[in-house]
């Protein structure tokens, strides 16, 4: 078959309910072309792709036109469901379909849920393949300045002078900072929905596609058959304005974990502790990257998060930061290598990344919140952190800020299966427990032994959202989870396991 017959046949086949509706949105078909797969690889794993065009900014007249990159994975069953997923990603700043796919079908998870659902996937609006680019140098000098182990002060102010430099040829092109952010990836959701025919769906968010979840329930109630969120942040998080409190609750819980067993306990008895012995010996004697840049005590501290962060490394960190604290160079490098920026969750763009948090993460001026967190938790910042670091950049950047009104509560009817996590220092459980209290029809799903993406970890926490998706108005049972093992802490083969990764 030639690509121009595919694609008309494309075309003939993918609903055009928006255009037919007089919407603004619409959809266009086009070849998927994922790298590093033969060029019949997406119609084989029944994969279609297209483009959503949609307005920057829905309320001022004349806007100019936005495309955003869509991928469908079509359900196996012929007689699906006619209520599909939509997958939000987290971030913000990541792609999704290109970490997605080609990888998809080789997972546990997702395959799962597409026996009989279609699931769609886009990238946000400037993330990934979706416009628009935010300067084609910014991110890379960014990635640069992190790396190079710099003082905080002047590592913000290269920050700083970055977006600096870039936000005014935005401006000339008339570029509208306001338009990035929950809100207008809701709006985007509900253009595809109608562009795709969708009547319901079912909507899942990780991390903080959980607050454009909840957002979703806010602004389009009707439009969401379920949801599940995964990782919760809530609009009215106390910790949105900064990760530091958020991480030390990710220690604690690691703690109590290992201090459940004695062994663990003696061998381990204070990993905050052994965290700052490793970030002195770095930040005296820090070690040289070949590829640029030096690996210093902050450098260290934030691999360590990108540890606590993954539940399939969180048992491993007290053993790694054990051997950085004695200084173990190699163990030190090879941490590094594989968390020491921020390419583990895909494709990152730090301008869309910063519009969003300044826009409506972080509600304003925040250096109080962060200089008082910085007191209390001052092993998991830097001597030299800089207060102001966030109020700083928003002012260089993206000085909107979202009304009040959406930091208020979520309240919503529709069902909700809410995850959580133990260990997890980016949304801790207690951001769930709270968005729990506004939704009527939430269900707290508590998963012991998971940090960040509880969801996924086993069969037991996908089989309770299976369950929920068959029958969103009946309670699902959790009995599974009260047989979680207790986490099992390695005292060596660290080195082994790094190179498995």
């Amino acid at each position: 078959m030639t690509r121009s017959i595919l694609i008309l046949l494309l075309l003939l086949a993918w609903p055009l309910a928006a255009s037919a509706a007089g919407d603004k949105a619409v959809f266009e078909p086009a070849p998927c072309a994922f790298a590093g797969v033969p060029a019949d690889w997406a119609s084989r794993n029944r994969i279609e792709c297209g483009w959503l065009r949609v307005e920057e900014s829905r309320d001022k007249p004349g806007s100019r036109s936005l495309r955003l990159w869509v991928a469908i994975a079509r359900a196996e069953a012929k007689e699906k469901r006619e209520d599909p997923i939509l997958y939000i990603n987290g971030g913000p700043g990541y792609a999704t379909v290109d970490h997605v796919f080609p990888q998809f079908p080789k997972g546990e998870t997702w395959p799962g849920f597409r026996k009989t659902r279609d699931i769609v996937y886009f990238d946000q609006r400037g993330t990934g393949r979706s416009g628009p680019t935010f300067c084609p140098a910014l991110s890379k000098t960014l990635q640069e300045v992190q790396q190079a182990g710099l003082p905080a002060r002047e590592s913000l102010d290269r920050s700083k002078a970055a977006f600096a430099a870039c936000r005014p040829s935005l401006l000339a092109q008339g570029f509208d900072f306001s338009a990035y952010g929950s809100t207008a990836t809701v709006e985007d959701a509900e253009d595809l929905r109608r562009a795709l025919g969708v009547a319901q769906w079912n909507v899942y968010g990780i991390s903080y596609g959980t607050l454009v979840g909840l957002e979703y329930l806010r602004r389009h109630p009707g439009s969401v058959r379920a949801a599940i969120l995964d990782s919760l942040f809530p609009p009215n998080s106390p910790h949105g304005a900064e990760l530091v409190t958020s991480t030390a609750l990710g220690y604690q819980a690691l703690q109590r974990a290992c201090d459940r067993s004695p062994p663990c306990k003696a061998r381990f008895p204070s990993m905050l502790a052994t965290l700052q012995q490793a970030v002195e010996r770095l930040d005296a004697a820090p070690l040289s990257r070949k590829t640029g840049g030096r690996i210093t005590g902050g450098s260290f501290r934030d691999i360590a998060w990108a540890m606590l962060v993954r539940t399939r490394t969180a048992p491993w960190l007290p053993l790694a930061l054990e051997r950085a604290a004695a200084g173990d160079e190699e163990i030190i490098r090879a941490l590094d290598a594989l968390y020491g920026g921020t390419g583990g969750f895909g494709e990152y763009s730090h301008g869309q990344a910063v519009a969003v948090n300044c826009y409506e993460v972080v509600g304003g001026r925040v250096a109080d919140s962060m200089r008082l967190a910085l007191q209390r938790y001052p092993y998991l910042a830097a001597s030299d952190a800089v207060a102001s670091e966030y109020d700083e950049l928003c002012d260089a950047w993206q000085v909107q800020r979202a009304p009040p009104a959406f930091h208020a509560p979520v309240r919503s009817d529709v069902p909700v299966l809410l995850y959580g996590g133990e260990f997890d220092p980016a949304t801790p459980y207690d951001d769930a427990v709270l968005a729990a209290k506004t939704l009527s029809n939430g269900t707290l799903v508590y998963v012991p032994g998971a940090s960040h993406a509880a969801f996924a970890l086993n069969a037991c926490t996908r089989g309770i959202a299976h369950a929920f998706l068959d029958a969103p108005m009946r309670r699902p049972d959790l009995a599974c989870l009260a047989g979680s093992p207790d986490t099992v802490f390695p005292t060596e083969g660290l080195a082994e396991f790094l190179r498995s990764m």
